[in-house]
């Protein structure tokens, strides 16, 4: 009897539990929905601008002084790093990490967005900036305005020779792949031919000029979109992270059940056995 009551016991703590992996699963998939939409929404404008600087660099044929095109010889790199900052998304964070402690080097900047890569990279590189942590949770547009700010200067002033970003590539609901991208200094080989290739466009007061302010824009929607992209890669994670558990919970619920009717049937059994042996005893 006290190994049934521990196997009851232990199907109720199952139950508990998978009514709130449940319970996280429909959350998950909830807010999935929200960020690929969000997500879809966002391509035009990147799109767009992304066009617009494919067709300056074809229109300047490589030769624009501008200095979001040259390189330097400045080897300090500020890395943007995008993890999350809740647990329960199976290898999301973990595989974010492993790519950034092997691209990071010791003198270089290091700007997390999301707690998992503050509290991880901390440990590794103690001066990680941390100003832009929650930036993942609020999706404020202008905090990322204020960190292209920040690293624009400090890569106008030589502080920085490239500007990289660490982010999770949504490929589709099962699949998340993490990726180190290069932002400044822009290339071409970055952008696909324009279709403008075969035309001659006039850029005022000159190519240099437009980029001056196009080129932020660039960083902020791409920052922005690999913002958006991550978080939809992690709901992703989280929501087969959960769907996972359910199935499992299902499982191990099934084995506790098969095993409390085994016993409770021997518990039976040993019962009439005593009732039997008592009577023929008499």
């Amino acid at each position: 009897m006290a190994g049934m009551q521990t196997i009851k016991r232990r199907i109720r703590s199952v139950e508990s539990t998978k009514k709130i992996t449940k319970a996280m699963e429909l959350v998950a998939t909830s807010k999935l929905r929200k960020t690929r939409n969000q997500l879809d929404q966002l391509k035009p404008y990147y799109n767009t601008v992304r066009s617009t600087v494919a067709e300056i660099l074809e229109s300047s044929q490589g030769q624009s002084d501008s200095p979001y095109l040259m390189k330097t010889d400045v080897e300090t790199t500020a890395y943007i790093v995008i993890t999350s900052s809740l647990g329960l998304c199976g290898g999301y964070n973990a595989n974010v990490i492993k790519l950034a402690l092997e691209e990071i080097k010791a003198n270089d900047l290091v700007y997390t967005i999301g707690t998992k890569g503050y509290s991880s990279l901390k440990r590794s590189f103690p001066s990680v900036n941390e100003t832009y942590m929650h930036v993942n949770q609020s999706l404020d547009f202008n905090e990322i305005v204020r960190l292209v700010n920040e690293l624009k200067n400090l890569y106008l002033e030589k502080k920085i020779g490239h500007i990289k970003i660490i982010y999770t590539e949504f490929v589709n609901n099962l699949r998340y792949v993490p990726h180190a991208v290069t932002l400044l200094p822009v290339t071409a080989d970055k952008f696909v031919k324009s279709s403008h290739a075969n035309k001659e466009t006039l850029f005022e007061p000159s190519p240099e000029a437009v980029l001056e302010q196009l080129i932020p824009m660039y960083l902020q929607a791409v920052i922005y979109g690999y913002l958006v992209e991550s978080i939809t890669s992690e709901n992703a994670s989280r929501r087969t992270s959960m769907e996972n558990a359910n199935d499992n919970a299902e499982e191990l619920i099934e084995d506790l059940l098969l095993k409390y009717n085994q016993a409770r049937q021997t518990a039976i059994t040993n019962e009439i056995s005593e009732i039997v042996a008592g009577a023929n005893a008499q």
